[in-house]
């Protein structure tokens, strides 16, 4: 690989100096022109999803975007979708509420995820996938979490294709990195049809942020996989902030994780979304404190601010992928 596709990211994103970004293999993707840049934002947001709150945070943080969970989509279609269409901040989803409503046996039951994605059809939501408002569905938080089997890339993939069928338009994924993803079959290539896209959240744990961002990419384009990156920024740092994190014993990113590691994984020129995990105004971490009150801190704040221009300044990159077109019926064969 040549210096220019090195420096690709870092140079593209205008970050000042052209230091050394992640050495990932130059997109196959076509550059999109004229379209907006990947959203950014951040998972959760409790005590924040008002339009004050929204309004707030697009203010400070440049967030456009926000991921969050509900199985009713009576508030979903009436409430949490218009105000987010009010703000004009877009929404990815999980509807199909946690593991214990499909798991049976302690097996991923497929058929009973499908039965509760099943009355989203017709519910209303689609008017909001069909302006843009909701622009992902969540298919599963945590694909590997499954007291005895987790559901395979089969699985995954016609998850993705039932979900395409009753919400046409709307860009599926999962949360999983695209190392730790089942590969699909030998009758696929080794790659996703249906599936668009998964999350590679880094913290510290998983080594250089520079490796782990060009081998989660190369990984994700060989499974024909889009990218969405972000920082765990409540549970992965390396104890440099001395804040304790969410979970006992794991510690929260500082304002120099927050930047050194989103510059790096901001740069990737596949990332088509940047998620942080999380920003919460009512949930409290293992030492008693509440996460935004630690993030709200001035040196915090302005980290994750230039986190959220240099995401705004990524050229376009689309994750939906094309519809999968039917194959050609055969044709009869003519007598002699």
């Amino acid at each position: 690989m040549n210096l220019g596709a090195l420096l690709l990211g870092a140079c593209v994103l205008g970050l000042g100096a052209c230091t050394p970004a992640p050495a990932v293999v130059p997109s196959a993707l076509p550059v999109t022109v004229g379209g907006p840049p990947p959203p950014y934002g951040f998972w959760g947001m409790n005590g924040h999803l008002s339009p004050a709150g929204l309004d707030d945070l697009s203010k400070r943080f440049r967030l456009t975007i926000f991921q969050t969970a509900t199985a009713d989509p009576s508030w979903a279609v009436h409430t949490l979708l218009p105000m987010a269409r009010a703000s004009g901040v877009k929404v990815t989803l999980r509807t199909t509420a946690d593991h214990s409503a499909y798991t049976t046996n302690g097996d991923f039951d497929l058929d009973a995820w499908k039965a509760r994605l099943a009355p989203w059809a017709g519910s209303g939501v689609q008017a909001f996938i069909d302006d843009g408002t909701l622009v992902g569905h969540m298919l599963l938080d945590d694909i590997a979490n499954f007291d005895r089997r987790d559901p395979d890339a089969a699985d995954l993939d016609e998850m993705a294709r039932y979900s395409k069928e009753l919400l046409p338009g709307l860009m599926t994924y999962v949360r999983q990195k695209a190392s730790a993803m089942p590969i699909p079959g030998d009758t696929s290539g080794g790659r996703y049809v249906y599936l668009d896209a998964c999350v590679n959240q880094y913290k510290s744990a998983e080594g250089s942020v520079t490796s782990y961002a060009a081998s989660e990419a190369a990984q994700a384009r060989r499974l024909g996989l889009g990218i969405i990156n972000g920082l765990n920024i409540a549970n992965g740092g390396d104890g440099s902030s001395g804040q304790p994190g969410w979970g006992a014993g794991r510690h929260a990113m500082s304002a120099s994780e927050i930047t050194d590691y989103g510059t790096v994984l901001s740069a990737v020129p596949e990332c088509g979304m940047f998620l942080n995990w999380e920003y919460d105004g009512e949930e409290r971490w293992s030492d008693g404190t509440v996460g935004s009150a630690y993030f709200n801190r001035p040196d915090l704040q302005a980290a994750l601010a230039g986190l959220g221009a240099r995401v705004a300044d990524h050229r376009p990159v689309p994750l939906l992928k094309p519809p999968v077109k039917p194959p050609p019926l055969a044709q009869p064969e003519m007598l002699p």
